[in-house]
């Protein structure tokens, strides 16, 4: 029977560019014939035989050669047959079988793959030895809980008859007599052997092994068995990624493996995330890792940004295109030896990316859905209406106490009254009207004079926030046989975020399908589309954050009563926080299409060559737009704000490999792979912003109505990466493993003298168990020990920072100024010398286990140093640029990495496992001529983090608080204050202390020292799993400890403005009778508060986290064609234990940039989220 295959051509949208169309069609193209052979090629083997006056058993051996069919039948009564003339050209199997049967006393008949010939009275011929009745043996293999096992082999011992059992683990076999011995075996089950006997029907079940050593771990341009690894590869499955139920596969990974440090940047839905490897190796060029998915690099096109979306420092999740659904493993390459076979991207480490193919055995489909409720995890509690009004009334009272103060203008609705005595206002008694009292019981007041006020309040965080709505929805149908697989999948998952109108949507397909042609060719495709959209609110930002506006917005507006109040007047860029939310605008959708097809020759058994072809296109649209009801596009000064931008990128990879598998001898093993890559990627951009629109009607969607333009920029570059590489794997006795790598990179990147690099890398490891002295011992069931070295590198810089380039400039001609062009002098002038960033990381590692490998462990250290740091530094206006690319410093990274694996329970009907892992990493900086600063924060703030030989990178630079000044006596005790004014000295009380670092009485930037690291001491992780029968449980908890998180958040709590401010603030503000237990300053609106970035804003940022906990039944075959229907439930997020005092302390407001990392400056928080899903096997 013949499968047919189709597939549907969906509308594009007329934004999608021709050349995506043209890579679509091309996919497409791909797809259908790859489907197709499939399907056809299975079930249509062509045949080319040419034989004269041949045994046919002789030719049946030969057409098992070409087709990959197993014939059955028994050699003795074989020989009665005729011999065979035939001269086959491409025939299709069932056509040459015709004529290799004509005329014989026997027949056939076809089972799927297996050709079985039989007498014409029907007497199957098996192939044993003998003629004696044989016995035939049914049955069925399942697992430990009952599942069927599909594919088991079933043999006789000691010949080679066997057969593999079915989808539904049934068997049938025929044996020779009563003492034949039947050996079951499947990967990653320990094989089970039972003698026969007067058994007709055996129904066996086996048990999963204890070890992990025969998984198969994916490494670069290849795979080994983890027992044969040399270098340091850390592996998670789909089963522990999906635990948690993410939306994106980094969200999965994150506290799940040593060595690997996973932050959110934020908790908007389908937000970035930064991912780091044994630590940071720079702070001036990109630290991510490098992506690869299945075998092709994997990148996309940045976050586009314009005039309008300036201070939104939200970032787009490239991996969140990728439905980890689909995903079959991620294996993380960190050692040297791993990683120098991809050469200059390297050093960061290497993240690869493995997605699910079909499977021999009927055609199997599974349907999972998924549904969840998300909600703030945790408040930040602000002043609310009354003691809002108090706060301002206490401000004002120490205003006129300590400052002689001159009123402000008050919050809407507030208004100053004062008391009328002596024929005059009392204006040094002025107190908040309407009153604190009247907020306690929300109304309409009038006043003495009359007027009416509407006196209700808002609590503006429960206003913006709400419980969201997360849909997850996936389908895949995959099968295949000995000749081929396929599986397509898709996935709809629709995320709503925490905050109102923030959301993230994906649309994902993909299809994974090959072919063997013969027994010497093999074909594939994998190819992916997916569609994302998301709705960003404004975090991460000082500039009109939609978080800071909730924190400093006064609490006694009407949320829409009061819609022409937008802004406070008096707090900084501060907004009307439900309006902004429901009113502004910022949607990013993106495209991406990924494709990679192969050829694989087989040439022998242990020589093949292999062709890989990678397309990889993705594209960025986003819209922005502020309506006069925001901030940004208030009016009648901006009348609205808009912008659109767009960036797209591409890259063609192009993979030759040759590789060498050969087992020499019985002492030597050989593994060598020689290869050569060419990658060409092209990216382009360009965005628009324009101001002051007639109405809010048609957004960003009309750019030309507006009346005034903003800026027009468009960019577009291109970059090439050529490389040749090889890496050997030998193996002595199976006890001593050695490993050598070679890469060569040549990038355009650089100059013509630093163009190309070489990268080497060796490991040794000698595996110990196998000795018989340790054998002897009778304690590990596993032990080796590892060592490696090797050097890689970076070269994620800027597109042409070693040539000239040119922006729009005046020059003086004739004594006026004419336009033209200069080289540019902010990118900075053109350095020829510019080179690889070079990483040399030696590890030594430990794999020791105990107890039948019931008790596991994996240990390394390492240590690894990155020297030409490239880096841009400012340089003097002097040299008439603003700054410079140059190669400077070195940072080094030394840790230790523990992961174990324990099985308490492994029989009988309870089962539970333990996965673990720690790790703990130092990083320093060093070769640098003199200190340096990351970029500020934010325009007003400080530099904070300081660059300095010795320390690490995430140093933090400030002052240290020495208390408040409580009196007079206090204050003239400084020396700057001793002979100040009354009026001085009275403003002074209450106010901060700074330690005093050195001689000067005044406090400089002398006084600055270290006040903080973003580091942690370690990060850990631990996953139970129990499962009961029919039942199975899961926890995971995560967590980081050690590390400081710079709160800028704290930097609004200002107390001396009309900005509202949290309660643990006003609780800990400085009064005369809480002068010895405050933490915060008195308040005081009438007086310019000088605040210095201290230790004040440095905040603990270690937490443990139950992160997740799942609950599920399996149901086996519930009904008829259902093979499973598996129901669970999930809470993610369900406890954090910390004492950092905002939303979360899993934040990074600056992403990827690994010199700022560790600051919170109004973050979208993470969720608490609850979910129910099922998946149904059929």
């Amino acid at each position: 029977m013949y499968k047919i295959f189709t597939a549907s051509n969906c509308g594009a949208r007329s934004c999608i560019s021709p050349k995506f169309l043209k890579i679509m069609k091309l996919t497409v193209v791909l797809w259908v014939a790859a489907l197709l052979q499939v399907s056809a090629a299975t079930y249509a083997q062509k045949v080319n035989l040419s034989v004269r006056n041949t045994r046919l058993e002789v030719v049946l051996d030969q057409l098992g050669k070409q087709t990959g069919y197993n014939f059955l039948y028994n050699s003795n009564m074989l020989k009665a047959g005729k011999t065979v003339t035939i001269s086959a050209q491409n025939q299709q199997l069932n056509d040459v079988l015709e004529q290799c049967f004509k005329d014989q006393p026997f027949t056939y008949i076809v089972n799927g793959n297996t050709v079985v010939i039989k007498d014409k009275d029907n007497t199957v011929l098996t192939n044993t030895s003998s003629v004696a009745d044989p016995i035939v043996v049914t049955g069925t293999v399942t697992d430990s809980k009952g599942q069927p096992l599909p594919g088991v082999t079933i043999r006789v011992k000691g010949t080679t008859v066997g057969v593999v059992s079915g989808t539904d683990g049934r068997y049938t076999i025929r044996v020779e007599d009563a003492t034949a011995v039947l050996v079951y075996s499947f990967i990653g089950f320990s094989p089970k052997e039972v003698v026969v006997g007067s058994q007709t029907q055996i129904n066996i079940t086996l048990a999963e092994q204890a070890s992990a050593l025969e998984d198969v771990v994916v490494i670069g341009y290849g795979a080994v068995k983890k027992r044969d690894l040399t270098g340091a590869v850390g592996q998670i499955k789909a089963v522990d990624l999906m635990r948690g139920q993410p939306i994106n596969l980094a969200q999965g990974l994150q506290g799940k493996l040593a060595g690997v440090a996973v932050n959110q940047n934020d908790g908007a839905p389908g937000a970035g995330v930064s991912i780091q490897i044994r630590g940071a190796n720079s702070y001036g060029t990109n630290t991510q890792p490098l992506y690869v998915v299945d075998g092709i690099p994997f990148d996309a096109a940045s976050t586009p940004t314009n005039e309008a979306t300036s201070g939104n420092n939200q970032t787009f999740n490239p991996l969140a295109l990728i439905n980890p659904s689909d995903i079959e493993s991620i294996d993380i390459l960190k050692d040297a030896s791993a990683t120098a076979i991809y050469g200059s991207r390297g050093a960061n480490g290497v993240v690869l990316v493995t997605t699910k193919k079909g499977k021999a055995g009927q055609t199997k489909v599974v349907f999972s859905t998924n549904t969840a409720v998300s909600m703030l995890g945790k408040k930040v509690p602000v002043l609310d209406p009354y003691n809002y009004a108090n706060y301002v009334n206490e401000g004002y009272t120490n205003g006129v106490k300590y400052n002689d103060y001159t009123f402000y203008q008050l919050p809407y609705p507030g208004q100053w009254t004062y008391p009328y005595a002596n024929n005059q206002y009392q204006y040094d008694q002025g107190v908040y009207q309407p009153s604190p009292e009247d907020f306690l019981s929300p109304g309409v007041r009038t006043d003495q004079y009359g007027n009416s006020t509407n006196v209700q309040g808002s609590n503006w965080m429960d206003l913006i926030t709400r419980k969201a709505l997360t849909q997850d929805y996936n389908l895949s149908v995959s099968g295949g046989s000995e000749r081929g697989f396929y599986s397509v999948s898709g996935n709809y998952a629709k995320q709503e975020g925490i905050v109102k109108n923030s959301d993230f949507e994906r649309y994902a397909l993909r299809a994974n399908v090959g072919q063997k042609l013969g027994n010497w060719l093999e074909i594939g495709l994998n190819t992916s589309f997916g569609r994302t959209s998301s709705n960003f609110a404004k975090t991460n930002s000082f500039d009109y954050g939609i978080f800071r506006s909730a924190l400093v917005f006064p609490t006694t507006y009407a949320p829409e009563t009061d819609i022409t109040k937008i802004q406070n007047p008096l707090s900084w860029l501060s907004a009307n926080p439900y309006l902004y939310v429901m009113t502004a605008k910022d949607n990013l959708a993106a495209i991406s299409s990924f494709s990679s097809a192969y050829a694989e020759v087989k040439f022998t058994n242990w020589l093949k060559f292999r062709q890989n072809l990678g397309i990889n296109y993705s594209a960025n649209n986003r819209g922005t737009y502020y309506n006069s009801l925001t901030g940004e596009g208030q009016a009648p000064t901006i009348n609205g704000k808009a912008g659109q931008s767009d960036d797209w990128y591409t890259n063609i990879v192009t993979e030759s490999l040759l590789t060498f598998d050969k087992k020499l001898g019985t002492m030597h093993n050989l593994n060598a792979v020689l290869g050569f890559t060419h990658e060409n990627a092209n990216y382009g951009s360009k965005s628009m912003s324009a101001t002051n629109f007639p109405d809010d009607l048609t957004g960003y969607y009309d750019m030309g109505k507006a009346l005034t333009p903003g800026k027009l920029v468009s960019g577009r570059g291109a970059n090439e990466l050529m490389s040749v590489l090889a890496r050997v794997n030998y193996t002595l006795n199976d006890k001593y493993l050695f490993t050598a790598s070679f890469r060569r990179d040549g990038s355009s990147k650089f100059a013509t003298k630093n163009k190309f690099a070489n990268f080497l890398s060796g490991a040794f490891a000698w595996r110990a168990s196998e000795e018989k002295f340790i054998k002897d011992l009778g304690i590990f069931s596993d032990l080796k020990f590892r060592a490696s070295a090797g050097r890689t590198g970076n070269q994620a810089i800027a597109q042409y920072a070693t040539l000239p380039q040119l922006a729009a400039a005046n020059y003086p001609i004739g004594g006026s100024l004419q336009s033209g062009m200069a080289e540019s002098t902010y990118n900075g002038p053109a350095n020829p010398n510019l080179k690889w960033e070079t990483t040399t990381q030696y590890d030594l590692g430990l794999d020791m286990a105990f107890f039948n490998n019931r008790v596991a462990f994996t240990i390394d250290y390492y240590s690894k140093k990155t020297t030409d740091l490239l880096q841009s530094i400012k340089t003097p206006l002097s040299t008439g640029f603003q700054q410079e690319t140059i190669n400077h410093g070195w940072v080094k990274n030394e840790g230790l990495e523990i992961g174990g694996k324990f099985l308490p329970l492994v029989s009988g009907a309870l089962k539970w496992t333990i996965d673990a892992n720690i790790s703990f990493n130092k990083n320093t900086i060093g070769g640098l001529d003199h200190d340096q600063f990351a970029t500020r924060l934010w325009n007003a703030a400080d530099y904070v983090f300081i660059q300095r030989n010795g320390l690490p990178i995430g140093a933090i630079y400030g002052y240290v608080e020495d208390g408040f000044y409580d009196n007079e006596a206090e204050v003239r005790a400084n020396p700057v204050y001793a002979n100040a004014s009354a009026a001085i000295i009275k403003q002074k009380i209450g106010e901060v202390k700074y330690l005093n670092l050195d001689n000067d009485p005044n406090i400089t930037d002398a006084d600055r020292t270290i006040i903080g690291n973003t580091n942690p001491d370690f990060i850990a992780g631990i996953t139970n799993s129990f499962s009961y029968k029919n039942f199975n449980l899961s926890f995971f908890i995560q967590g980081v400890f050690g590390n400081d998180i710079f709160n800028g958040n704290l930097t609004d709590v200002t107390l001396n403005s009309i900005g509202n401010i949290p309660t643990f603030a006003y609780a800990g503000r400085w009064t005369p009778e809480t002068a010895a237990s405050a933490t915060w300053p008195k308040v005081n609106n009438g007086y310019t508060r000088e605040w210095l970035i201290s230790n004040r804003y440095i905040q603990d940022g270690s937490y443990a986290r139950l992160k997740s906990l799942t609950i599920g039944y399996d149901f086996v075959k519930p009904f008829k064609g259902v093979e499973m229907i598996s129901l669970f439930t999930t809470g993610t997020n369900l406890l954090t234990i910390t004492k950092y005092n905002w939303f979360d302390p899993d934040v990074n407001s600056f992403g990827g940039d690994a010199s700022r990392r560790g600051v919170d400056i109004h973050a979208y928080p993470s969720s608490r989220t609850f979910s129910l899903g099922a998946r149904v096997s059929f």
